[in-house]
């Protein structure tokens, strides 16, 4: 075999073994060719036209082939592994067994210059030829990309470039702004490695990174404000662009921006005004988010190992006995997890895929994972707990011939409601999750439609209340092809954006209040709430991390936001970590835990507090934990009020100190405090082994949430931190008309 894949995967963070590096050669710049080839080639050439004559490179031969990662600007991440049902496939991503991996590195190209080369091995095997040509960085004279909205006086575009072929066709542009030395640089999405990106690079791409995100994030924005110079500016683009923050050149934030064929202009549009305006600013460009619905500040619950009914009702049960107040139940493994529309073990006759089932058409055997789920949805209600079903947005196999999830693959591919690739063929899902799988274009408003109708009786029979919008990432490539005829490189990023989309437009269309709960997005995933930070293990780097994600997230516009306390994955963490993450959680918008698939292994993985004290011996985590979230339902009329301001004004419920602060420069020593709501400073514990914390106070009166003594700041104090407390100062004289006082 000889094989030579020009354009890879499209995977945005790896190179594979047979692809062209780059895609597209710069003038100036030499470029590599690899292939991949089974043990018993010995040698592959690379013949090269150039300039009417051929030249042949022996490539050398790397060994076995294996993808390599690279992250924004070449800079490199490692995968994270743990023994969970998902870290073994996403450890061995990429790699191809028992082949060999070639590669050479070919000479510059000149200005626009056109080569036509092809590979051939000692086996008699050769590949077609491919043509390739050098693109070239000019000025952009044309005024390709364009500054509009408010800048401040003297802040504009420096050094704007286009990189174009001979034809004209840009493909990238570029430009810097500048930065003073007291400018920092806060926002483009969810970020797990930092809240401030001066000295950082970051990326605007949508990517599922399977824990240890690093730079990589699930749901990234093309938006930042710069505090200090006091303005923000949105890159109003879909397709992926890129940031040096001042890190190669100190007073310069640098931008390129992939162009896709479709776009005739780009635009980076300016904000001025203080956080909080300009957030609300950016908001705007979309269709501002609905105040969700009170419940959502309720304790969530979940478990990959609740997948029968009957286990759902032991753990409800068990929370009633230990006097945990859940509000939400999310159920992941409920579904057959081909359709994700019908409870597994369920019979009913299969449709021809066009259109969803009603609940009467369905029947649930005695002796199935859920026997009986609507009784199931009705003990929950009567019980003042809501129900949210987990979800993927693609169809998973073409399944057995007269199954829904075949009718379901087959009407999608007839009526053209799936995503496809450059050759024109369905597209395919080449990550690790879900692999080979078909992604319906939930961009197109018609295939909105068809997948919300294949899911409403669930709203409207049975009275499911939200859905837990997993996943998203699935589309790589810059070739694929949507419905409206654009290119992967222009809509991949939106399509986690359109996932939530649809199901709200569900809940519209029923005349039912519900949510989705999210994990990706992009530019308008604000309009969509609520979302929750993904996967991590269960350490204190995880813990510090999801901190960071829920400040920068919320910078961004993502409000109503939570984490797994605790962490979902690998080893269960300690009652230390547990409790500390279940304090910082009572008090940030979402509170849940919830815990990954371990194949009902013994001891069991849940991160129920009644499971956590069981496995660490610690007799202390469900009495501290009862009283945390007693806290936290006491706190439910205030977050109600803040969520609502939050959406009106732009200033977060989960803010950043620089949001009431911005010029206070010693705030940035405390980068993990923030604001909930307007009132309350939060200081999470993020360091194990501590008795003491110290806490920052800015300007103004304070008093500490829990003894009431007053606080003049600015100045930093420390405070005593028992497990059963986290460092809370509420500003002085703010009546909040709650019991602020722990009951326990």
């Amino acid at each position: 075999m000889l094989q030579h894949s020009p354009f890879g995967l499209g995977h945005p963070y790896r190179h594979e073994p047979d692809q062209r590096i780059p895609v597209y050669p710069i003038t100036g710049q030499a470029w590599k060719v690899r292939a991949r080839t089974d043990e018993n080639t010995k040698r592959v050439t690379v013949l090269l036209r150039r300039e009417s004559q051929v030249h042949k490179y022996d490539l050398i031969c790397l060994g076995a082939a294996q993808s390599d990662d690279f992250g924004p600007y070449g800079a490199t991440a490692k995968f994270i592994g743990a023994n969970t049902h998902l870290a073994d496939a996403a450890a061995r991503s990429g790699d191809y067994p028992h082949q060999l991996e070639w590669e050479f590195e070919l000479p510059a190209l000149h200005d626009f210059e056109e080569v036509i080369y092809w590979l051939e091995s000692d086996t008699n095997e050769h590949s077609d030829p491919f043509s390739v040509s050098a693109l070239v960085w000019t000025k952009d004279d044309q005024e390709f990309l364009i500054q509009d909205g408010n800048f401040p006086q003297g802040i504009e575009l420096l050094d704007r470039e286009i990189l174009k072929d001979s034809s004209g066709q840009i493909f990238r542009v570029r430009a810097a702004l500048p930065l003073t030395s007291d400018d920092r640089v806060i926002g483009f999405g969810e970020r797990f490695h930092s809240v401030n990106q001066r000295g950082e690079f970051v990326d605007a791409v949508v990517y599922e990174e399977y824990k240890g995100q690093g730079h990589r994030t699930y749901l990234p924005a093309p938006f930042a404000m710069v505090i200090g110079s006091n303005y923000g500016f949105y890159v109003n683009s879909s397709t992926p662009s890129r940031y040096d923050v001042g890190a190669t050149v100190l007073n310069r934030l640098q931008i390129e921006i992939d162009i896709a064929r479709e776009q005739t202009s780009c635009e980076i549009r300016g904000y001025i005004g203080e956080p909080s305006s300009i957030l609300h600013q950016y908001m705007s460009e979309f269709e501002l988010p609905k105040a969700p619905p009170s419940w959502i500040y309720k304790l969530w619950a979940s478990s990959n190992e609740w997948n029968t009914q009957a286990r759902v009702e032991k753990e409800i049960q068990a929370g009633i006995a230990n006097g945990i107040d859940i509000g939400i139940v999310v159920i992941e493994a409920w579904a057959d997890e081909s359709t994700f529309t019908v409870f597994r073990d369920a019979q009913y006759a299969p449709n021809d895929g066009s259109k969803g089932l009603h609940a009467n058409e369905i029947h649930y055997p005695e002796d199935g994972a859920w026997p009986n789920p609507q009784k199931m949805i009705d003990d929950l209600h009567a019980k003042d707990m809501k129900l949210l079903l987990w979800q993927i947005p693609v169809i998973k196999d073409q399944g057995e011939p007269g199954s829904q999830v075949g009718a379901m693959w087959n009407y999608a591919i007839e009526n053209n409601l799936v995503i496809k690739d450059g050759q024109g063929d369905p597209y395919k899902v080449r990550g690790f999750w879900f692999r080979d799988a078909l992604l319906p274009d939930l961009t197109d408003e018609k295939v909105r439609a068809w997948w919300a109708d294949l899911h409403r009786y669930l709203v409207t029979d049975m009275g499911v209340d939200g859905f837990k919008t997993d996943g998203g990432e699935h589309a790589w490539g810059a070739d694929l092809r949507y419905v409206d005829g654009r290119s992967g490189l222009e809509k991949n990023n939106l399509l986690p954006v359109a996932y939530a989309q649809t199901f709200h437009e569900l809940f519209e269309s029923s005349k039912k209040e519900g949510i989705t709960f999210s994990r990706a997005g992009f530019a308008g995933s604000s309009s969509y709430p609520t979302f929750w930070a993904g996967d991590e293990d269960s350490t204190w780097d995880a813990y510090r991390a999801s901190v960071r994600a829920g400040i920068s997230a919320s910078a961004s516009g993502i409000f109503f936001w939570g984490w797994d306390i605790g962490g979902f994955s690998g080893d269960l963490p300690t009652s230390e970590l547990y409790l500390r993450g279940t304090a910082m959680a009572a008090f940030c918008p979402i509170m849940q835990f919830h815990s990954e698939f371990n194949h009902h292994r013994s001891p069991s993985n849940d991160r129920t507090p009644w499971n956590i004290a069981e496995q660490t011996g610690d007799a202390s985590v469900v009495p501290i934990f009862r009283d945390f979230t007693r806290i936290r339902t006491s706190l439910i009329p205030y977050l109600e009020e803040e969520g609502k301001s939050a959406i009106e004004s732009g200033r977060p419920l989960m803010a950043g100190l620089f949001f009431d602060y911005p010029d206070d420069q010693e705030i940035w020593n405390a980068p993990y405090q923030y604001m909930l709501g307007r009132n309350l400073l939060i200081a999470p514990i993020t360091q194990p082994d501590v008795t003491s914390w110290k806490v920052y106070l800015p300007e103004g009166e304070w008093r500490c949430f829990w003894t009431q003594k007053a606080e003049q700041g600015p100045k930093w104090i420390e405070v005593d931190a028992p497990l059963n407390r986290i460092p809370v100062f509420v500003k002085a004289n703010v009546p909040l008309n709650v019991n602020l006082h722990n009951e326990g």
